[in-house]
């Protein structure tokens, strides 16, 4: 199990969430990966078919890097916690964080498929995960030519920092959250659909 400044890392699956039922007061224990997951996974976004460009239909000319921060008002530093999200396949994702009590949106950035990629220093908040994949990246280079399949996760995530003082010392605890995302859906947190104008708003 990693840990990030002490603290338990959290492990909460998007499209698939697997929880063992272990539960401590800093977080949630993920099982392992079953052997063959990742052919479940394939296999799914597979009976959708690929998700294929409109022809005519002009597209971003530069893709953005996995993880490059392409709109939002977040502000990431030196210390804070950490997010971690993977694209289990299936297709390239956009991906936001809101704030939880504004819905206004602190990031988005592209996840291409079978990547993965960590924001460090996210300052504390309530956020709130919702990702979106389409056929292409518009002109805009933030948002798809149109949108397959938005979703948001049905619970917001509290991210506080603790600090800790004792005789000795003073430490200072962030939190580690992780998320997988996919095409396909299944598991047991069943993610909320919504729809493209609710993804897009910044």
């Amino acid at each position: 199990m990693a840990e990030q400044g002490g603290k338990p890392h959290r492990a909460l699956c998007a499209a698939l969430i697997l929880v063992s039922g272990i539960s401590l007061s800093s977080g949630i224990l993920a099982a392992d990966p079953p052997a063959g997951r990742q052919g479940a996974f394939n296999a799914a976004d597979a009976a959708m078919g690929p998700l294929q460009a409109d022809p005519n239909v002009p597209v971003c000319a530069n893709p953005p890097a996995s993880g490059e921060k392409l709109a939002g008002d977040m502000d990431v530093g030196s210390g804070g916690h950490s997010i971690q999200f993977s694209n289990a396949g299936g297709g390239d994702a956009l991906v936001n964080i809101r704030h939880a009590d504004t819905r206004k949106l602190a990031n988005r950035f592209y996840l291409r498929s079978n990547e993965q990629m960590t924001i460090e220093g996210v300052p504390d908040g309530i956020y709130l995960v919702q990702y979106a994949f389409g056929p292409a990246l518009a002109v805009d280079c933030k948002t798809f030519t149109r949108i397959i399949r938005a979703r948001e996760l049905p619970d917001a995530d509290e991210l506080k920092t603790q600090t800790i003082d004792d005789e000795d010392k003073t430490e200072t605890h962030f939190e580690s959250v992780s998320y997988e995302i996919s095409v396909s859906e299944s598991g047991n947190v069943k993610p909320v659909n919504i729809d493209a104008a609710a993804f897009n708003a910044e």
